[in-house]
């Protein structure tokens, strides 16, 4: 065995580390296995699942992919750049379009083991460790997977379990046993300890860059070099080889280092010893379960429960933290004191660096508290200078190893500056100082000139020239001594806290607002500055502008550090490794080997390559997926079927951002976007899409180095719906033209019939404008004569009554001849207003009964006139009050009832109202007319109902024929028809049903109807009991009588109103018929039998109604409304009928 002697030794520097958890989409933490494809996409397999890196975070691959969610034991990709992901559920494989399948050979599911359990071979299929034992899986013909053991034979024999699998140009090594197993051509060559193999399990197998092999196992770590028969071991020293797990990986960094898992951390191989990195390092203490390499030679690192960990291991950041010595307190000035040491001033005090120990100790100065030190200056000659924050400046002899308090300032110290001359200015919250070193004194630097206010920063130009940042403005010292320099176009209102001066000339300029500010270094006592154009800078509070030994300029600030290389800037974060984003004032060196150091809230950052760290970085978009609706949008199939709500919908990511530095997109797809579009999100959506050729332009904005990429760009096309092609058109045009044809037949059709009905429509109208001339003709003949005839007999009345002639009653026949004159002229107006304006009908709210009533009064008179009977009947169940045209109604009936009465002599008219309840507050009222008179003709009926139509048998009466001919037009209007039938007796009946909405009693104004004259009664003493439910009413009743002297007393109900009469005695009781609680014939009886001798009057909305068993009838009774003389003159006539004790039962108006 041959054995390589190294030296191992700690690392004592902080690792430029950065970490992925939940907060990147890496749900799961517990990472098993990483790998990287082709395409450099990093792939993390979980306890939990899968994920893929896509440059700003971690994507889960689930069912939408195809994929199977277990935890993920194994990954590899196959000579057709196919991902293979070994699983708790077995084997899967990515496909061309990015969808997962399972591999199961022969329909059986195969687990593959734990670890380095899969490698690709040389014809496509797969090598796979299942159940320690290797296969080979591979396509036949069919595309079917098969799989057979990948040694036949006596080969398989003793082989023992294989673990770890390797295969690399045609040679496959696996750990066999405790050895190592080569297969070679079909020859099969183990290597044991005969061969520099110890005994172990080994679990994990690298082909390094230089052609070696490398295997590492639970207790040891050997290489295989080229050309050699036999492995060298490279054990870690100090027992931190030894790791019980079932893989540990081993890989090769971009400088060829190699680099393994240890106890506490990881370990790396420089080619002479191991460098070992445990937790003091930044390494999370849990453990690294897993490791790989990427494209760039950069480590990624799993670990359980952690997350994911990417190292930069470029070696040109080193960090120092309180773990490497450091008191852990603000860093605000930094200075190489020899080759070997580097000072640092800060808020504990101060601290001296020695890289070679790797370890920071305590400043040897003895100094008494405060111990606050904001500037250390190597003053070149073995001087270490501090200026302490309470103004003492102090001086450390390296050699001597002695302290001396040169001299104290009276102000708080910003900073300190030794000019090329060897001066030493102290700039504090006071002014600017100049230290003499010799004399051991402070002097006020231009004390007429610069304010005693705080000056912050001060930078030499090439030229010697000093420039000084203060609150109150900008100062410069030259041959000619200091000056203030304004600075143009608008000085900063805070003065200036930052300033530099790059070799080229330029003067640098910050203040306490974000931005930075350029000009040129001059003489002249203005100096014109400009805003440096850059989003990152004007967002930026700087706190330090520093330069380095190549001219660039360094701005620290709140978010990093941008570095400003002639024109081009560079912003450097934690990303980079820094260690911190914050920075400190003034916490800045540039060493003399070229490296710079930056002062951190937190420590310290050592950049040991500038170049490296600056060196333009390549970023790439990628187009993660496209869709269009539920179909892929693939540059194999770039041509999609419209659909007219589907959106498009696009992620992307980049590669060679592995650190995970900020990045945008620029996007645009020419014929929606006008411009290009700028956007932070990795994905887009467009809602809907026309039909047409497009392609997408993608490109990736690497933030903080202020690149952009090429862009890549996708072309696809979305087909026209079936009625947007060419075939579809020329149906349509076919279409067209045949709905054109039919149209026209159509219309002449139309034409024809307009026109045929048009004709009709003349002929109408023409043989109803002569139906109308032959009824006008006959109406002028009518009225001719019916004027004339009238007026000749009155004038001849008047001549026979003049001379004296009795023998006839000329008074009643004037009369007579006035009235049929009066009822001509009133039946035509009503004809003309019919005819001749548009009706509109006035439904008020009022009292049926009595408006029946009174339609029977008007009644009698026409009907008695030719000596006939009269019979109305009211049905019981009307209700008292409804919503109707009462003018228009009473019209109605009173034209019926009178053409009842004019054609009929000597015999009876009847006259009903009957009513049937409806749903929805609405009653049905039946309204019929009969009589016994000449009747007529039922097949004339439609003509009577015609103006100035008249029956054959009505032509000995008078008349003009237009009663009927209103009636049916109110009817109309009141959406009912007339219902006329001819009687077996001779006589007709004429009906119409009208359907009336029921109202209130309270809907009624309660004023009394006007009319009448009242004599000037005198109520003087006398006691009016007015019970009446309705409040209003009862007030206007009352409120009457009180003005004619009566005393009234109101009361409900019949209760209330007996109470009253118990307690004084009424002249009259004036009650509804509907009381609440009782009704008024109760009343009635229950006051007959208290008090007979008062007077009742019924004053009632309803038809009296009395009960079978009433012995007792009211004294008079009056219907709703009345006018108030009526009710004025039937009180008087009952209190002075029983004050006259002739108190009979007047005779009611309604039986």
């Amino acid at each position: 065995m041959l054995v390589a002697v190294g030296q191992a030794y700690a690392s004592a520097v902080q690792l430029p580390l950065t970490f992925y958890d939940q907060g990147n989409g890496l749900t799961s933490l517990s990472v098993v296995r990483l790998f990287e494809d082709h395409e450099g996409f990093l792939w993390v397999g979980t306890e939990k699942g899968l994920y893929r890196f896509d440059g700003l975070g971690f994507n889960a691959i689930g069912h939408n992919r195809g994929f199977q969610t277990s935890e993920v034991v194994g990954l590899a990709e196959d000579a057709g750049d196919h991902l293979w992901v070994a699983s708790r559920a077995g084997l899967q494989r990515r496909g061309d379009d990015g969808n997962f399948t399972w591999v199961a050979p022969g329909g059986k599911t195969l687990f593959a083991d734990r670890g380095q359990s899969l490698a690709a071979d040389d014809r496509g299929g797969m090598l796979v460790v299942s159940g320690h034992q290797p296969w080979r899986l591979a396509q036949d013909d069919a595309g079917r997977w098969t799989s057979a053991p990948l040694l036949q034979g006596t080969a398989a024999e003793g082989i023992g379990d294989v673990t770890a699998v390797l295969h690399r140009s045609g040679t496959t090594w696996f750990g066999c046993g405790g050895a190592l197993c080569r297969l070679r051509n079909g020859v099969l060559a183990r290597f044991g300890t005969d061969r520099g193999v110890p005994a172990d399990k080994w679990v994990g197998l690298l082909a390094s860059r230089d052609g070696s092999l490398w295997a590492r196992g639970i207790r040891h770590v050997i290489r295989l070099a080229p050309g050699a028969s036999a492995f060298t071991t490279h054990d870690i020293p100090g027992g931190h080889t030894e790791v019980a797990a079932s893989s540990i990986d081993i890989v090769e960094d971009r400088a060829g280092r190699i680099l393994t898992r240890t106890d506490v951390g990881v370990a790396r191989w420089d080619g002479a010893k191991w460098e070992l990195f445990d937790p003091g390092n930044g390494l999370p203490g849990v453990g690294i379960s897993s490791m790989v390499a990427d494209q760039d030679g950069m480590v990624w690192m799993g670990t359980y429960g952690r997350g994911l960990v990417y190292w930069s291991s470029a070696d040109a950041v080193e960090n120092w933290t309180s773990a490497q010595g450091l008191s852990g307190s603000l860093i605000w000035s930094i200075a190489r004191g020899d080759a070997h040491t580097v000072w640092l001033a800060g808020e504990s005090g101060g601290e001296v660096i020695v890289p070679a120990e790797a370890r920071a100790h305590r400043w040897p100065l003895s100094v008494p508290p405060p111990n606050q030190a904001h500037a250390v200056i190597a003053d070149g000659k073995g001087g270490i200078w501090y200026f302490l924050f309470d103004g003492r400046v102090l001086r450390y002899d390296t050699s001597a190893g002695t302290t001396t308090n040169v001299t104290a300032l009276p102000y708080l110290v910003r900073g300190a500056h030794l000019d090329r001359d060897g001066h030493f200015w102290a700039y504090t919250l006071g002014g600017l100082y100049e230290i003499d070193p010799v004399g051991a004194r402070a002097t006020s630097a231009a004390p007429g000139l610069i304010p005693s206010t705080m000056c912050s920063d001060m930078a030499e130009d090439a030229d010697g020239r000093l420039w000084v940042g203060c609150s109150s403005g900008l100062y410069r010292h030259n041959a000619k001594g200091w000056s203030r320099v304004r600075v143009m176009p608008t000085e900063s209102s805070g003065g200036y806290e930052n300033v530099a001066v790059t070799p080229d000339g330029r003067l640098w300029l910050s203040s306490l607002q974000p931005g930075l500010f350029v000009g040129h270094v001059t003489d002249a006592d203005a100096v014109t500055v400009a805003p440096v154009n850059d989003p990152l800078l004007a967002d930026t509070r700087f706190y330090f502008l520093r330069t380095d030994r190549r001219g660039r300029l360094w701005a620290g600030g709140g978010n990093g550090v941008d570095v400003a290389d002639g024109n081009t800037w560079t912003r450097l974060s934690m990303r980079d490794g820094l260690l911190w984003d914050e920075t400190n004032h003034g916490a800045f060196l540039a060493d003399d080997d070229g490296t710079v150091w930056i002062g951190a809230p937190v420590g310290l950052t050592h950049v040991l390559d500038p170049d490296q760290l600056l060196a333009p970085r390549h970023i790439r978009p990628l187009l993660l997926s496209a869709h269009y609706g539920e179909s892929e949008v693939a540059a194999a199939s770039p041509t999609l079927p419209f659909k007219e709500t589907a959106p498009l919908v696009l992620r992307f990511g980049v590669l060679g951002n592995s650190a995970g530095h900020p990045v945008r997109f620029r996007y645009r797809l020419p014929g929606l976007d006008e411009d290009w579009v700028d956007t932070a999100q990795r994905e887009v959506r467009y809602a809907s899409l026309p039909p047409g050729q497009y392609r997408f332009e993608l490109t990736a904005i690497d933030v903080n180095r202020r690149t952009s990429s090429e862009p890549v760009t996708l072309d696809f096309t979305v087909a026209p719906p079936w009625w947007q092609t060419p075939w579809a058109y020329a149906i349509e045009v076919l279409l067209l033209i045949a709905l054109i044809a039919l149209a026209w037949r159509w219309r002449t059709r139309r034409l024809i019939a307009h026109a045929q009905r048009l004709e009709g429509i003349v002929q109408e109208r023409t043989a109803e404008l002569r139906q109308s001339l032959q009824a006008r003709r006959m109406l002028l003949a009518h009225v001719g004569h019916d004027l004339r005839a009238p007026l000749g007999a009155i004038m001849n009345a008047v001549r026979q009554w003049r001379a004296g002639n009795t023998r006839r009653d000329y008074p009643q026949i004037i009369e007579r001849h006035v009235r049929q004159q009066v009822d001509l002229i009133d039946d035509l107006l009503e004809f003309s207003r019919g005819e001749l304006t548009g009706l509109r009908l006035e439904p008020v709210p009022g009292y049926l009964h009595g408006f029946l009533h009174d339609v029977a009064e008007q009644a009698v008179l026409l009907v008695e006139r030719h000596g006939n009977r009269f019979a109305c009947h009211f049905d019981e169940h009307l209700p008292p009050v409804v919503s109707a045209d009462f003018r228009r109604l009473r019209q109605v009936l009173l034209n019926l009832l009178g053409n009842a009465a004019k054609f009929t002599h000597d015999g009876a008219v009847a006259f009903r109202a009957d009513a049937v309840p409806e749903r929805g507050g609405c009653v049905r009222l039946v309204f019929t007319v009969e009589d016994d008179g000449i009747g007529f003709d039922p097949a004339a009926l439609e003509s009577l109902q015609q103006p100035f139509a008249r029956g054959d048998n009505a032509n000995q009466h008078e008349g003009s024929g237009l009663g009927l001919a209103i009636v049916v037009q109110l009817l109309q209007h009141m959406g009912t028809r007339l219902e006329a039938e001819r009687l077996p007796s001779g006589g007709s009946r004429f009906s119409f049903a009208v359907a009336l909405p029921l109202a209130d009693e309270d809907d009624l104004e309660a004023e009394l109807e006007p009319g009448g004259e009242i004599d000037e009664p005198d109520g003087e003493g006398r006691i009016v009991l007015v019970v009446e439910p309705h409040a209003a009413r009862r007030a206007v009743v009352c409120d009457l009588l009180d003005g004619y002297g009566f005393q009234s007393v109101g009361v409900a109900d019949p209760a209330k109103a007996l109470d009253v009469l118990r307690h004084e005695r009424a002249d009259l009781v004036i009650t509804e018929q509907q009381l609440p609680r009782g009704d008024g014939w109760t009343l009635l009886q229950a006051l007959r039998a208290e008090s007979p001798d008062v007077p009742v009057f019924l004053y009632t909305a309803t038809s009296p109604l009395r009960p079978a068993d009433a012995r007792f009838t009211f004294d008079a009774v009056l219907l709703k409304p009345a006018t108030a003389a009526e009710l004025v003159t039937c009180v008087v006539r009952l209190i002075a009928a029983a004050a006259d004790e002739e108190a009979t039962p007047m005779r009611d108006r309604i039986d």
